[in-house]
């Protein structure tokens, strides 16, 4: 139940550890299965690679509005994000384009680490309270 509210509800915000905690749960199966099926069937693994991206596309969307929502700023814009990556990895697969599709994905890398590193607004905002502080033990 926790985790369908954390990846499968866009409602609210989350702080910035949680966030890097939770996209990397999601990021790092994902890199190690594509990286298998691109390394077993070349073009075609990164084509089901492709397509398995759908299958996270909403837990990340989710996920990165929320920790938008976090510094007051609309969780919508996550799809826009989202949608560069998209491209830029379509683009990889044009040769002609593929420094294009890099230099895209560079610029959304930065924008991925300012979404991590801008602290949240302290206090209630737009998008509800501020999340509670995570205890280390």
């Amino acid at each position: 139940m926790y985790l369908q509210r954390i990846y499968l509800n866009n409602e609210g915000r989350i702080a910035r550890l949680p966030y890097f905690g939770y996209s990397l749960a999601l990021t790092v199966p994902y890199m190690v299965v594509t990286y298998l099926l691109a390394s077993i069937l070349g073009v075609m693994g990164s084509i089901v690679a492709l397509i398995l991206y759908a299958a996270i596309v909403y837990p990340y969307y989710c996920l990165m509005a929320k920790r938008l929502q976090d510094f007051n700023q609309p969780g919508k814009w996550a799809v826009a994000v989202m949608g560069v990556g998209l491209l830029a990895a379509v683009l990889q697969f044009v040769e002609a384009l593929q420094g294009i599709g890099m230099a895209i994905s560079a610029v959304q890398a930065l924008v991925g680490l300012a979404i991590l590193l801008i602290p949240g607004t302290n206090g209630n905002n737009d998008y509800g309270a501020q999340p509670q502080r995570a205890v280390l033990v």
